[in-house]
């Protein structure tokens, strides 16, 4: 299955995690703009209300992941009037910081944090939701056991703290998805078409072989489904379509190997499937506020930076 390619091909990043204290009366304003981000409630109850879509109802030990962009407000409790006072932020051993938003005792607590989980550094597996995944893991020791391992780490760092983490973490998000999956409550339309026999025929084909020269009805062939029928129901679950799908993954391993490799530019835009530099060069600026050269060079100086602070 599609699904078990993915997984098993996740590469997983975790910022450090914050804790987030709301109290009564009070909400604290989510947002991130660049990356999916997770939430896990620690004790308290309450709602988290996404711009767009339905409130979500959190209870200790839900989980709660949201794609890129998406903005919640979370209040504890259930009152309708609310306050969004300025928080209040003081540093915890290992990097950690605590917001505390309001005044009073009790309200919501929750864990929240940062997280890259891409398909071999290309396709972010959470970049296509259209809503945040919830689920309720009280029952369920195969999650909470290693995400409780996971800030242990984080809060205490050691040597190789980093890297268990975030194996700790894609152990938490298989477990997730699995039990989402099985329970038969996988109601966004991108996890219901990575088990598609059809639409996985042809997704695999892209994350495989994104460099090919595909057309839609070179796709709509390899998923044995009309062109028409293809284009309708891929857009349907991805939110765009097929080519722009695929032009996403073209743009996101041109971007890794702009950072990973000396390659030239001509080179890899070749290598990514473009025809030419200036397409190439005209679509990864449109997508990444930075020509390719602008890109590595950005790169090469944020990597730069801490060895000349450590030698300062």
């Amino acid at each position: 299955m599609l699904l078990d390619q993915l997984l098993g091909e996740l590469d997983i990043g975790i910022n450090t995690f914050a804790v987030c204290e709301v109290r009564p009366g009070s909400c604290l304003v989510l947002e991130d703009d660049k990356m999916a981000t997770i939430h896990y409630v620690l004790s308290g109850n309450g709602t988290a209300q996404p711009m767009n879509g339905p409130a979500i109802s959190l209870t200790a030990q839900t989980v709660v992941i949201a794609p890129p962009g998406t903005c919640m407000v979370v209040s504890p409790g259930w009152q309708r009037q609310m306050t969004i006072p300025e928080p209040k932020c003081r540093p915890l051993p290992g990097g950690w910081d605590w917001v505390t938003v309001g005044v009073g005792e009790g309200g919501l607590v929750l864990v929240c944090g940062a997280l890259a989980a891409t398909h071999r550094h290309v396709m972010g597996l959470f970049d296509h939701l259209r809503e945040p995944l919830v689920e309720n893991v009280s029952g369920a020791v195969a999650f909470r056991d290693p995400f409780h391992r996971l800030l242990d780490e984080l809060s205490a760092p050691r040597p190789g703290s980093k890297a268990l983490a975030d194996l700790l973490m894609k152990e938490c998000l298989v477990e997730l998805l699995r039990r989402i999956c099985e329970t038969g409550e996988c109601r966004e339309p991108w996890l219901v078409a990575l088990e598609n026999p059809h639409l996985s025929k042809a997704i695999g084909a892209m994350l495989d072989r994104p460099e090919n020269p595909f057309t839609l009805e070179q796709l709509a062939d390899v998923a044995g489904m009309s062109r028409a029928s293809f284009a309708e129901r891929f857009k349907k679950a991805f939110g765009r379509t097929a080519m722009d799908f695929l032009k996403e993954l073209r743009l996101g391993r041109a971007a890794r190997l702009l950072e990973t490799t000396d390659l030239p530019v001509k080179t890899i835009a070749a290598r990514v499937g473009f025809s030419s530099r200036s397409h190439f060069s005209r679509a990864f600026k449109a997508a990444m506020q930075l020509d390719p050269t602008a890109y590595r060079a950005s790169i090469h100086a944020k990597r730069a930076k801490p060895e000349s602070m450590v030698g300062a």
